[in-house]
């Protein structure tokens, strides 16, 4: 699945500039749409089997799934609002809401792992056993495949755009698939007569999904709060302004993170002995090389030498 997934991603996006907030938007929607059609897919797949077969598990499966529908939505209505134009009380867009979308996802995550710890606490009590047959095991591994086609899939276009809504949805097929894995371990426990070996393999999937989120979440509040930038993007700018002719240095670089939008403040050295206009022509050239090249708000402040 991961090979096919991420070739998948990358097809989609070739030939976009991932930097540019209008194709970044695209990706999102892209992610958002995909998974919700594949989840509404896995509900009706598992509610139909589970039906017909009398499980359940199955069904209870099916409910998984259907929940991670609005985890989806999430991240639509996220990357849809993070489009808004600037207003007054925004002067500087609306791009923040994709990592509240991310924040969200990411509690929805915390509370799946929840949920998948106490179900795994009530089988490990009742000893309740899954009755094995061949059609719920059809259900199971086609979901199983999907689900794990959808995280490589989300995960990928996450990494492309580096966006905390879309590797939290991610992490939300992964637990889907992982449920998936329980449900067959059930099968097959129950099948050589050792039910309870998914509850107990249910405790240690429920930390580690919990923890998943809760790294999310903290990334998304991080991002929130005004988190310093990656030093790839604070040198990429650097080397952006050295490349205009009269530059001697750029320092004393700032930048805000609104989502796809940014807001660069920083300082260049130039020669002392040239003259305000020439100092100024050469401030705005590369206030317009940094903000073509990065798609953001660009302010330079000039130091003689």
């Amino acid at each position: 699945m991961k090979p096919i997934a991420e070739l998948l991603a990358i097809r989609l996006t070739e030939n976009r500039d991932l930097k540019k907030p209008l194709e970044r938007h695209r990706v999102g929607l892209l992610e958002s749409w995909i998974s919700m059609a594949g989840n509404v897919f896995l509900t009706l797949l598992k509610a139909v089997f589970g039906i017909l077969t009398n499980s359940i598990t199955l069904m209870a499966d099916a409910a998984h799934s259907a929940s991670d529908i609005f985890s989806s939505l999430m991240v639509l209505v996220g990357f849809t609002l993070a489009r808004r134009k600037p207003d007054r009380e925004h002067p500087h867009g609306h791009g923040r809401t994709e990592y509240l979308a991310g924040l969200a996802v990411a509690v929805m995550l915390i509370g799946a792992g929840i949920a998948f710890f106490y179900t795994a606490y009530t089988r490990l009590v009742s000893g309740a056993a899954v009755n094995p047959s061949l059609a719920a095991i059809i259900a199971v591994v086609i979901a199983l495949l999907c689900k794990e086609f959808l995280y490589y899939f989300s995960a990928k276009l996450g990494r492309l755009i580096k966006s905390d809504a879309l590797i939290a949805d991610a992490w939300h097929h992964r637990t889907d698939s992982l449920s998936s894995v329980l449900v067959l371990i059930a099968l097959g426990g129950s099948y050589f007569g050792l039910p309870v070996i998914d509850a107990y393999l249910g405790f240690v999937v429920s930390l580690f999904i919990v923890y998943a989120g809760v790294s999310i979440a903290r990334n998304s509040c991080s991002r929130l709060l005004g988190a310093a930038p990656d030093q790839e993007l604070c040198d990429g700018v650097a080397s952006c302004a050295r490349e205009i002719e009269g530059v001697i240095d750029a320092h004393d670089l700032e930048i805000h993170d609104y989502g796809s939008w940014k807001v660069v403040t920083l300082h260049i050295g130039v020669s002392g002995s040239l003259s305000l206009d020439e100092a100024h022509i050469i401030a705005h050239r590369v206030e317009d090389h940094i903000s073509s090249c990065f798609y953001c708000d660009t302010v330079v402040h000039l130091d003689p030498r």
